[in-house]
This record gives C-alpha cells, sequence and structure tokens, in this order.
C-alpha cells in the first residue's frame, strides 16, 4: 500500500514537473500578452529604432537628452520587467535626460510590436545590436554607455555586460538567478530554459554597480539584492522603502546615489575616464553593502 501510494506521487510529482516544464516561457515572459498601440507613444524627441538580429526584427526607442554639452554625449541601454513593455517607459527617465544622458529603450523580441520569440539567447542577440546600433551614432559617446535593467531586465542587461564594454550598470529590484524561483516551485534548475545568471555576470563585471531594492518587495526579497550586490567586483547596494514595482526616483535618494556612481565611471564627465584607470578598490573606503533607512 505504501509502495503505491509513494509511485503515485511521485507520477504525479513528475506530471507536474512536465507541466511547469512547457509552461516556463509564458512564466518567465508573461508581458508577450500585453497588448500595445500600433505606434509608440508620442513624446518630443523621440525616435523609432529597428534593429535586425539573429533573433529577428525588434523596435528600440531612443530619448536623446535634453539638455546636451559639447561633444558626444553619454547613453544609457535600458531593459524592462517581464510583464512590462518598452512604451510604458517613455516618461519615466527624464532625469537622465535631463542630465544630458540620452536613452535607449529595447524592446524583448516578441513583444509589443516586436517579432521574434523571447529567450536568454534571443534577447542576448537583441541587446548586442542595439549596443552596436548606439555605439556607432556619432551623437554618442561610446566611451560613456552604460545599462539600467529593471527585474528580468537586470538579468538582461547583465548579459550585455558579459558581451559589450558597457561603462557601469544600474540593477533595480533583481535578482541572483533565475534558480531561485524554480526551487520556488518545487522544480529542479536543470529544467529551466534560461537562467540569467547574474552573480556569473557580475563576478567578471569590471565597472561600477549600483543594486538598488525595495524593502517590501514581495516577488524577489531584498536580501537577494543584497547578495547579487555582494556578488559584483565594485557594487553599492541601497535599500529603498517601496516594493517591487515601484518607480518613483524622486521619492528615495535614487538621484544621489545615481549621480555618485556615473561620477565614479566618468559617464557624467566631458572627459570620460578610461576604465583602465579607475581604482576598482575605489568604493572600498565605505561598507560594500549599504542601506537607507
Amino acid at each position: 500500500m505504501i509502495r503505491r501510494l509513494f509511485l503515485a506521487a511521485a507520477l504525479m510529482y513528475l506530471g507536474y514537473l512536465a507541466f511547469v516544464y512547457c509552461l516556463q516561457t509564458s512564466l518567465i515572459y508573461p508581458g508577450t500578452r500585453t497588448e500595445v498601440a500600433a505606434t509608440p507613444p508620442f513624446v518630443p524627441g523621440l525616435e523609432v529604432i529597428h534593429l535586425a538580429s539573429s533573433a529577428g526584427v525588434t523596435e528600440a526607442l531612443f530619448l536623446p537628452p535634453t539638455t546636451t554639452g559639447p561633444g558626444p554625449h553619454p547613453a544609457m541601454i535600458v531593459t524592462h520587467g517581464n510583464g512590462e513593455v518598452i512604451d510604458f517607459w517613455v516618461t519615466s527617465l527624464d532625469g537622465f535626460r535631463e542630465r544630458g544622458i540620452g536613452v535607449l529603450l529595447v524592446e524583448y523580441p516578441g513583444y509589443g510590436r516586436s517579432g521574434g520569440t523571447p529567450s536568454e539567447s534571443s534577447i542576448r542577440a537583441t541587446l548586442g545590436a542595439a549596443y552596436d546600433h548606439l555605439a556607432a551614432d556619432p551623437r554618442v559617446d561610446g566611451q560613456r554607455v552604460f545599462g539600467f535593467g529593471w527585474s528580468l531586465g537586470g538579468g538582461a542587461i547583465c548579459l550585455l555586460a558579459r558581451d559589450r564594454p558597457l561603462r557601469a550598470l544600474i540593477l533595480q529590484s533583481t535578482f541572483p538567478s533565475l534558480a531561485e524561483f524554480a526551487a520556488r516551485f518545487w522544480a529542479p534548475a536543470f529544467l529551466l530554459h534560461d537562467r540569467y545568471d547574474n552573480v556569473l555576470a557580475l563576478r567578471s563585471f569590471p565597472g561600477p554597480t549600483l543594486v538598488i531594492h525595495g524593502r517590501g518587495d514581495l516577488l524577489i526579497p531584498w536580501r537577494s539584492g543584497e547578495r547579487l550586490a555582494a556578488s559584483a567586483k565594485r557594487a553599492t547596494f541601497r535599500l529603498y522603502e517601496c516594493g517591487h514595482g515601484c518607480w518613483g526616483p524622486d521619492r528615495n535618494s535614487f538621484w544621489e546615489d545615481a549621480e555618485a556612481l556615473l561620477e565614479l565611471a566618468g559617464i557624467l564627465r566631458h572627459e570620460p575616464q578610461p576604465v583602465a584607470s579607475v581604482d576598482v578598490h575605489a568604493a572600498a573606503a565605505s561598507p560594500l553593502l549599504q542601506s537607507q533607512e
């Protein structure tokens, strides 16, 4: 009797794993079901870009800085969360534009008006094409391109950091690896198609990193962000009073923290410092992990 019960339970669990295995793409990338308008929202100065890569043709939106000094300007590549589309972010990053930084919002394959199918490999290819397009723009200083990723977008921008020379990283509400979520579903990590091993990416990333997290984040607990920051060569961790989906940079010390990072990386200076000349221990004067109370 006990043997039969054990066998029945094992079969049920295997069936459950098969169910999760088949559904993982829709669970990881729910934003493919988000409906969007035929054209992007109107924003003065917005430029629509179509990126061709092995992932297909995907859309990106470039927002030039609203204030610029002489010479090419720095730029930021932005990757959003898994349940969003780039349309949601066209007016959310004006603070960067006001500081003389161009903003490139990159859509994932299969999201919004973009073709293709989302996956770790297709997103990686798309972001590589986005970086190459941006670095070739004569208005952009290719030595001062950095990344900003939120939630799953943190994993996406970490993929780009492994392939292209990003100057710095800002990661908000980001996980160390999707293996954490597999454990929550009582599933072994080897069943994952996509892993987004952000710890591995940060261990080899030479530039400074700002990791920010919400104390009330119920989807990705802030301790996950703390562990992610601890894996980086040069990281500052900031804990804000918000949840997972909050985005209100003016409500926290975000701009103070972001400007400190961008000045350290030479992004906000007209003459950028070579990465090799920046002391990798420059941030070690204060504790690695700091929180905003």
